[in-house]
């Protein structure tokens, strides 16, 4: 008959021993690890934004970032460069910006990607920058077409100019030649006044502009409304022209509020750069640009300057009115 030895006490004891210094080198082990895991420093991204002056846009922008758990002094570090309509700055501009070396460069200017050093390249992202080129590719927020960027924009303001003064029968354009993008705007209005019956003078402002020269141009072929081109010439200068245009009668239709215009359409800013934020937060988690889905299109925001409208004796109809995202009174 087999007999069965049960183990001794003390073997119990030296197993038991073994197990509890096991047990204890596990939680030894996980504890190091959870605290090298605390130790590590979370990570502080370095974002950087070119654009001609802060606007709300822009403020925007940074809520957005801040509502995504990016906040500056923690985790974000912002380099901020503002051109305040001096477009040559631009290249030194850049060259601070790149020389900052940030994750991302958001920008509302199209900035001189030639000149960058193709092993300098960053991910960049453009509000308002419609095609991509130079040595770096750039990243549309809104559109990829200038042609379909300057067709809408310029039907809208064709549009709102007939409707706010619907007998006039000339029209004055502001605009530069030197600027693709608005070469293709001043054909497209160009197109829809020629449909409509209506005269459109050009005034070209290429180069650097003598704004008496300009004024007297107004003066001369005294329209019934002057347009005036997005994005071009320093903030001061076309405030100076549509102030002189006001003083002169004529109201002033374009893509600034702040330039004393009567009625401002322009692409919605705010949430172009709430979607901008979404975009940076994406590429900070690893995402490449190629493959955020870019290029949707954007409403636009009509701005209607009651206080400017009533200067000039102007009714605003209730049809532009009823449209208006804000009405300034």
């Amino acid at each position: 008959m087999a007999v069965t030895r049960s183990p001794s006490r003390r073997h119990v004891a030296i197993t038991l021993q073994g197990a509890c210094a096991l047990a204890c080198c596990a939680v030894m082990l996980v504890s190091a690890r959870l605290m090298a895991q605390a130790q590590q420093p979370a990570p502080v991204y370095r974002v950087a934004t070119l654009g001609a002056v802060s606007t709300n846009g822009w403020d925007t922008f940074h809520r957005r970032l801040k509502e995504l758990g990016y906040v500056e002094g923690r985790n974000l570090i912002l380099e901020r460069r503002w051109s305040h309509g001096y477009e040559d700055r631009l290249p030194t501009l850049l060259a601070e910006v790149l020389g900052a070396k940030p994750d991302v460069l958001i920008t509302s200017m199209l900035p001189p990607t030639s000149r960058i050093d193709p092993a300098q390249c960053i991910p960049i992202l453009a509000i308002a920058v419609w095609e991509p080129y130079g040595s770096c590719r750039v990243f549309p927020v809104a559109r990829m077409s200038q042609a379909a960027s300057a067709r809408e924009v310029s039907a809208a303001h064709f549009r709102l100019a007939r409707t706010a003064v619907p007998d006039a029968s000339r029209f004055a354009v502001l605009t530069d030649s030197d600027r693709p993008f608005l070469v293709e705007y001043v054909r497209e209005l160009g197109a829809a006044a020629a449909a409509a019956g209506v005269a459109l003078h050009v005034l070209d402002v290429s180069g650097d502009p003598d704004l008496g020269r300009l004024a007297s141009a107004i003066a001369r072929e005294a329209p019934d409304v002057l347009i005036v081109g997005p994005g071009f010439m320093r903030p001061d200068s076309r405030r100076q022209i549509v102030r002189f245009a006001t003083s002169r009668g004529i109201p002033s239709i374009g893509s600034h509020v702040a330039d004393g215009v009567v009625i401002a359409a322009d692409y919605d800013w705010t949430r172009l750069a709430r979607r901008t934020a979404d975009f940076v937060d994406q590429l900070l988690k690893g995402a490449k640009p190629a493959d955020l889905s870019m290029g949707a299109p954007i409403r636009f925001e009509v701005i209607v300057d009651g206080r400017v409208a009533k200067a000039l004796g102007l009714t605003i109809p209730e049809s532009v009115l009823s449209q208006a995202d804000r009405v300034l009174n």
